[in-house]
């Protein structure tokens, strides 16, 4: 099930899902998306939900048998990357997912592209990248054409997800309602990348913030957020269990996003000042095995499976358990292949850089 603040269209293809939004409006409608072949078929479409409508989707899913997690995409993420993902996780972890699918593609609220964009690189497309087509800039190609583009639709998105942030504060609010009204499954949040820009924003909407507290589990994916301060909203972050920040050293789309912003370190390259509480869990994916681009270590290609201590980490994150289970005799390298810094602040996916 996909939730998103786009405009909704007749048709059964992604498409439906357009590139237009309206900002600043709390807005949401919500499909269906099935694997059809190569693709996926758009069905069940329902435009500018109400309350009443949208809980009536949403309580079923805390009633049935599975764990629920929202995602939320980064940058770059056509209507059917997110459904993919979704698919990718459901697959891989066992869950309910539910997405939410935003204008993160770059363009204007109208749809429109950017005036005076130069164009992409000859024979490829800049669509559907996940954000990995930033791993390829540099301090010494961002003035090229094909690099100029990137970035520049890259700040698009920045900015359409905060004039997007009113969309998904309701519908935050709507899923914690449905949360504690069932009473059932747990509640965990994903927010990857650029997510996680969209959701610091969102949280200064009024009862967006209160509305995490019915989560178990908040996880920073590779987070393209500026580093510096962090603490300052992650704090405001309490759900009922942990919130994970993972970060990889040599993520290379984080770097194309660092050259983008003008030597911005972001919050999922390096963390810097961490944030010392019992509830926050940083963890190191530097060194470990990430895939290219570093950016993407926490699902898998079809055909291909994930590390296994990654998979149990991430599991654990994703269907609302506590990471490591002392209550059941674990310590950190149970968990941690490489353990936990002394404070437990901090755990290790692979021996860190020295």
């Amino acid at each position: 099930m996909i939730f998103t603040n786009r405009v909704i269209q007749p048709g059964t293809d992604p498409s439906a899902l357009t590139r237009q939004f309206q900002p600043g409006s709390d807005a949401i409608g919500v499909v269906q998306a099935v694997r059809s072949g190569a693709g996926f078929q758009v069905g069940g479409a329902q435009a500018s939900l109400d309350d009443a409508a949208a809980m009536q989707l949403l309580v079923p899913l805390f009633q049935a048998s599975r764990p629920v997690v929202l995602y939320l995409h980064g940058n770059n993420n056509p209507p059917a990357a997110c459904f993919e993902r979704c698919a990718r996780l459901e697959e891989i972890y066992g869950l309910e997912v539910v997405g939410f699918s935003w204008p993160s593609e770059g363009y204007l609220s109208s749809g429109n592209a950017l005036p005076n964009l130069p164009a992409p690189a000859t024979g490829h497309t800049d669509d559907g990248d996940d954000g990995d087509g930033l791993a390829d800039i540099t301090a010494g190609n961002r003035k090229d054409g094909w690099a100029e583009r990137k970035i520049r639709r890259y700040r698009q998105a920045k900015t359409n997800a905060q004039e997007s942030s009113d969309a998904l504060a309701r519908f935050l609010r709507l899923l914690a309602a449905a949360r504690l009204y069932a009473n059932g499954q747990r509640l965990s949040i994903a927010a990857h990348s650029l997510g996680c820009h969209y959701l610091q924003y969102t949280i200064e909407t009024e009862g967006a913030a209160e509305s995490l507290a019915a989560a178990h589990n908040i996880a920073l994916l590779a987070a393209c957020c500026r580093a510096d301060g962090h603490g300052s909203w992650v704090r405001k972050l309490t759900p009922k269990g942990q919130v994970f920040i993972t970060y990889n050293k040599a993520d290379l789309v984080l770097f194309g996003a660092y050259i983008a912003d003008g030597s911005q370190t972001k919050l999922g390259a390096e963390p810097g000042q961490r944030l010392v509480d019992p509830r926050v869990r940083y963890v190191s994916f530097s060194n470990a095995q990430v895939g290219w681009g570093g950016h993407g270590y926490f699902v898998s290609k079809p055909g291909d499976k994930l590390p296994k201590a990654a998979k149990k980490v991430f599991q654990r994150m994703f269907g609302s358990e506590r990471d490591i289970q002392e209550d059941k005799g674990e310590y950190p390298r149970k968990v941690y292949p490489v353990g936990c810094d002394v404070d437990g602040s901090t755990c290790y996916m692979a021996m860190p850089p020295a």
